[in-house]
């Protein structure tokens, strides 16, 4: 038997040399999905790579990553010899390698799984041969694809953040705020959404997950808002906007964290400081490089160096913020994403300088989510945020018994951005007739998932369903990091056959929530917020993980490919299937704590009594 594994785009040249192959009955094609047609393959045994692959392949790149920072090495640990001076670099870089390595790590248990079964293999894939260097089996034949020529230097994007970085920095000098005798700092570093002043309710362009707190917040708080480069190499954008130097109300206690980068890269002895910590880095891992054993170890050492131009920056801005943060103290400091190193970066360059450093939950956590998935060691090593804020108490309990957190490290305060939801679902009529004209409105939540076949499979699924419905309008509400997918998503929905697709970005979440009659998304947070709000809940869930739970829980119904997304959307869409109500409200108070309107003043409240939680 002979057994194709496509894990790339084919070229045309193989695509015709794949469908001339003799005896086609002894060979089977397995492939990612969007990356071949059933139409260009007729009278081949053709299917999609088995859903056990790639979750055995994720979970054992997790167990891996983990055990891996434990490693000995000599007398100290991997994560413990790249914590260098309170710069954790190894905790930096685990969710970024992940990632990097998910799809190599899936070749490679395709061609354990299929080469137990003694298959000759051919596999169509971007990596390197040399990743599968220990799999010594003459009959497993690689087609690499050409090197993609390197993308040119981001020069519009640099640009632009050069004139944004200028500006930032002159308004400092000029115009600095009163933040001497602040007593706690909220790092906010997020794109700018639409979204509504929690007292007014008039719109504004704010951190869609701290824009509460921050309207709540007293002279007390001192804000550090930064914005996130763009990449110096591709085409990203950069765009000017009017809310990156407005103020927004809150200039006085606002600093520009450009400001503090600019004072950094100004100051000699952070240079200094910075080449002394990149050549211990340098020392430490040409040690570790020497004492691995396994190609999965070699593999992850690999793409922690492949990330070094990225390690230097990190320690200069750490070493800016620590320099600010030696001049400046504070109680406390908070931020979401704050296992993300940019951010992480500054929360460490805080903590060295005596503040108490807090994680704010923005999202949903699984237990395939790297960034809070950490082992005993950690624990004992104190790598996390001193106290995390999270949203209710299955949180709590998922940190503490698989995240390895500190039971009374973790505080249940309740989802912030949910506290407009009772002002908001009365106006809910008013808010459809914004969005549509047709009596039924369906809203496909999208993500950026890492795994690009599925996050392609999903989209083209929704899109096949709502072609052709005319009286349902079906519209993309985009991830804030997808804010230039469209193109990438209109281009599915021509596969697709959906003409004339409606795609919202600058839109208040909430409110198309609100409008409503069906959301449809993968494992997105916008699912619970939905169930926050009563709506019917479709997760589409190709490999039936169900990452979230939300169909265990019993507040959704999972559809795992086109044709029963078209059944259970139907019967929603008709009445014939309706939320059960006390399952919502049961998953409320398991998740979400209570949808009360309180949530951001008992988060200020948390962080105004932080020491009362701790003891060093």
């Amino acid at each position: 038997m002979e057994t194709f594994l496509i894990f790339r785009q084919l070229t045309t040249d193989e695509m015709v040399a794949l469908k001339q192959q003799p005896d086609q009955k002894d060979r089977r094609v397995f492939y990612l999905p969007g990356l071949i047609s059933k139409d260009d393959f007729e009278g081949y045994d053709l299917n999609i790579l088995p859903s056990e692959i790639i979750r055995s392949a994720n979970q054992n790149l997790l167990k891996g990553m983990l055990a891996f920072g434990d490693t000995l090495i000599k007398e100290s640990t991997v994560s413990e010899l790249l914590n260098i001076d309170g710069l954790p670099l190894w905790h930096y870089q685990r969710f970024r390698i992940f990632h990097r390595l998910q799809a190599t790590f899936q070749i490679r248990y395709a061609l354990k799984y299929f080469e137990e079964q003694n298959n000759r293999i051919i596999c169509y894939c971007n990596q390197a041969k040399t990743d599968f260097s220990d799999l010594n089996n003459k009959d497993i034949h690689f087609i690499t694809s050409d090197s993609p020529s390197a993308s040119g230097k981001n020069y519009t994007g640099l640009l632009y953040y050069s004139i944004f970085f200028i500006i930032r920095v002159l308004i400092s000098i000029f115009l600095p705020p009163r933040y001497r005798n602040k007593k706690h700092v909220i790092i906010d570093r997020s794109f700018k959404q639409y979204c509504r002043h929690l007292l007014t309710l008039e719109p504004k362009q704010d951190n869609y997950n701290l824009s509460h707190l921050f309207d709540l917040s007293e002279d007390e708080f001192l804000i550090i808002s930064e914005v996130e480069p763009p990449k110096i190499s591709g085409i990203e954008n950069f765009r000017l906007q009017k809310e990156f130097f407005s103020g927004q109300g809150r200039r006085s206690k606002t600093l520009y964290g450009e400001y503090i980068l600019f004072r950094g890269l100004m100051s000699p002895s952070v240079h200094s400081l910075r080449k002394k910590k990149i050549r211990e880095l340098q020392r430490i891992s040409k040690l570790i490089g020497s004492e691995l054993i396994t190609k999965e170890q070699e593999l992850i050492f690999n793409a922690f160096i492949g990330l070094s131009s990225t390690n230097s920056f990190f320690i200069l801005k750490h070493l800016a913020y620590k320099r600010f943060f030696n001049r400046n103290k504070f109680k406390t400091i908070a931020a979401i994403d704050e296992n993300s190193p940019a951010t992480r970066c500054i929360l460490d360059a805080a903590r060295i300088n005596g503040s108490i450093t807090i994680g704010i939950q923005h999202g949903n956590i699984s237990d395939s989510h790297p960034a809070y998935l950490y082992s005993e060691l950690d624990q004992k090593n104190k790598v996390m945020a001193d106290l995390t804020l999270v949203w209710g108490i299955y949180w709590k309990n998922f940190l503490e018994t698989k995240g390895n957190f500190r039971a009374d490290s973790i505080i249940i305060t309740g989802q912030m951005r949910t506290d407009l939801i009772p002002r908001l679902l009365p106006g809910a009529s008013a808010f459809k007739a914004r969005f549509t004209n047709k009596p039924k409105l369906v809203v496909f939540a999208s993500q950026p998932i890492p795994d690009k076949s599925i996050r392609w499979q999903a989209a083209f699924d929704v899109f096949t369903v709502f072609a052709d419905t005319a009286d349902t309008e079906l519209i993309v509400k985009l991830h804030p990091a997808e804010r230039g997918a469209i193109a990438y998503y209109s281009e599915i929905a021509g596969q697709a056959g959906y003409k004339n697709l409606k795609f919202l970005y600058d839109v208040d979440l909430y409110e198309l929530i609100a409008a409503c009659d069906l959301l449809i998304t993968c494992y997105s947070t916008v699912g619970g917020e939905a169930v926050y709000m009563g709506k019917p809940l479709i997760i589409l869930d190709h490999h039936k993980t169900d990452l979230l739970a939300y169909h265990a829980e019993g507040v959704a119904w999972q559809a795992t490919d086109a044709d029963s997304l078209r059944i259970l959307a139907k019967k929603i869409l008709q009445d014939e299937l309706k939320p059960d109500k006390n399952k919502y409200e049961e998953f409320i108070s398991k998740y979400a704590y209570a949808i009360d309107g309180n949530a951001s003043q008992r988060s200020l409240n948390a962080i105004r009594s932080a020491e009362s939680y701790i003891s060093r």
